[in-house]
């Protein structure tokens, strides 16, 4: 469905656009006018962002099924565009599987870093690889425990998957995360096209990876739309601001 298909809607200030821990059947692209996005910590509200002008609330839900992870309050007049479930799975899923991946993954660290729990993508193993897998040989590499995949500060050149094993991400002598098969790393780099921001090694029962060079990693990314790629990011620029 074309945006020009998709219904507008006007929202006054104060209107709660959504709640954080509900579930989610909408997104909303704004065209005018201003949102508070906002959590709900415990001891008081934290004020996360203002949002406005072509900018998308409330996707998250809809890319894993989570709950929403904040609550989004209308500040100024707002004007948007919703998006429903249905129209935003389509247009998602259309995407490469290794790009949904991405996505699903870039999600879960925003959920992590907000204190929230993460909904594990349900594409895993070789299936996240692009439609092009059955005309070639995938690159695989078995790694010795301990070996470092790369460093912090190295060029970002490949991103990769877990098929057996584990691999420790690192900030110096601290543990930042244990991933296991199925899992990503190093797309970081990629998307922003900028140094490692962390080490990866492998861990005690050594690993095998299937490396994902930048020129497939860049087609599967390229492959989503503007909108999505635009939202992908966003959750970088987030996480990186974050220190996440």
């Amino acid at each position: 469905m074309a945006e020009n298909q998709l219904k507008t809607v006007s929202f006054s200030p104060g209107h709660v656009l959504m709640k954080q821990g509900d579930r989610g059947q909408m997104a909303w692209l704004l065209q005018d006018g201003e949102v508070e996005v906002y959590t709900d910590t415990g001891s008081g509200k934290k004020s996360l962002a203002r949002l406005s002008g072509r900018q998308v609330v409330g996707e998250m839900a809809l890319i894993d099924n989570g709950p929403r992870t904040a609550t989004v309050v209308v500040r100024s007049p707002v004007t948007a565009t919703e998006i429903p479930r249905t129209v935003f799975n389509k247009m998602f899923d259309n995407c490469e599987p290794l790009a949904r991946h991405v996505m699903s993954h870039l999600v879960n660290a925003v959920r992590a870093g907000n204190g929230i729990a993460v909904v594990e993508s349900a594409l895993q193993g070789p299936i996240i690889r692009s439609s092009e897998d059955s005309n070639r040989i995938l690159e695989r590499r078995v790694f010795a425990p301990g070996v470092h995949i790369f460093r912090k500060d190295e060029p970002g050149e490949a991103a990769y998957l877990i098929q057996l094993g584990s691999v420790n991400i690192m900030q110096g002598e601290e543990l930042v995360a244990t991933l296991g098969p199925g899992r990503t790393f190093g797309e970081i780099a990629l998307l922003r096209n900028a140094k490692r921001m962390a080490s990866a090694v492998v861990g005690e029962t050594g690993a095998a990876v299937e490396i994902i060079r930048r020129r497939e990693f860049d087609m599967a990314i390229n492959s989503m739309p503007k909108i999505l790629q635009s939202l992908a990011h966003a959750y970088l620029n987030y996480l990186v601001g974050s220190g996440k």
